[in-house]
């Protein structure tokens, strides 16, 4: 079970999955967005609970939860061969290595969320899990991405032997990142906050690029590299399809 906290991230959790009940602290029921939480939740037959606040304030595992609290059951995520099998166009793949900060992890994945990313695979160990603070980060955007938790270099070797292109990013590629062809389908590696790529994953992939760093710092963090990079994979994407059509 995982419990939710905050209106976003509660209401993005009804559009997945049906809570056994949902906790409302008193004196916020009347805020627009919980009532509008109630009220799918009254259409769904979730029954709404008006506690305490300081109920709320013990629960809380973020806190910061807005007033509103419910435990949900996650559906199971598939295989990363099953995401490869079933998907007909190109895919976007994220491998994240070591990523520990729950800030970090829930950026990412609502940036992924935002920005169409198929799956987000982490390893099993040395790497923050889908928690709590992960989805109020998220904005819930969390709930609708697959996180898969598996060896990065297994995973690696899967999307070689798939077609797909291994991209990854790290400050000492020679390349830039806007420079490098991110069409077709492609799974971009990042490392974490302190370690950055590893040489065994360095290995895997088919280029490295990097994020020129114009300033006195020499490298963006992790969420921020993420997103950078895959708004610019959406954007040559859209450019590609646009080049396709145009006569």
């Amino acid at each position: 079970m995982l419990q939710v906290e905050g209106r976003n991230p509660v209401k993005e959790a009804l559009k997945i999955t049906k809570p056994e009940r949902i906790l409302v602290a008193r004196g916020t029921e009347k805020h627009p967005k919980i009532q509008e939480i109630i009220l799918i939740a009254g259409k769904r037959d979730i029954p709404t609970e008006i506690v305490p606040k300081r109920r709320l304030d013990t629960l809380t595992q973020t806190g910061r939860h807005q007033g509103i609290i419910t435990l949900i059951q996650l559906p199971p995520v598939r295989s990363l061969k099953d995401i490869l099998m079933s998907n007909q166009g190109d895919v976007t793949i994220l491998l994240l290595d070591r990523v520990q900060d729950p800030m970090n992890l829930g950026s990412i994945l609502r940036t992924a969320e935002a920005t169409g990313v198929d799956t987000v695979i982490i390893p099993k160990k040395e790497s923050v899990g889908l928690t709590p603070a992960v989805l109020r980060a998220s904005m819930g955007g969390a709930l609708h991405v697959p996180l898969i938790r598996d060896s990065l270099y297994r995973a690696a070797k899967l999307l070689r032997q798939e077609g797909v292109t291994l991209i990854g990013i790290d400050p000492t590629a020679t390349t830039r990142y806007y420079d490098t062809r991110l069409t077709g389908s492609v799974a971009i590696i990042l490392g974490g906050e302190d370690q950055g790529l590893n040489s065994t994953l360095q290995n895997q992939c088919h280029s490295l690029a990097r994020i020129p760093m114009y300033g006195a710092i020499t490298t963006l963090n992790v969420s921020a590299a993420t997103a950078v990079t895959l708004y610019e994979r959406t954007r040559q994407q859209t450019n590609n399809k646009n080049r396709r059509i145009t006569p």
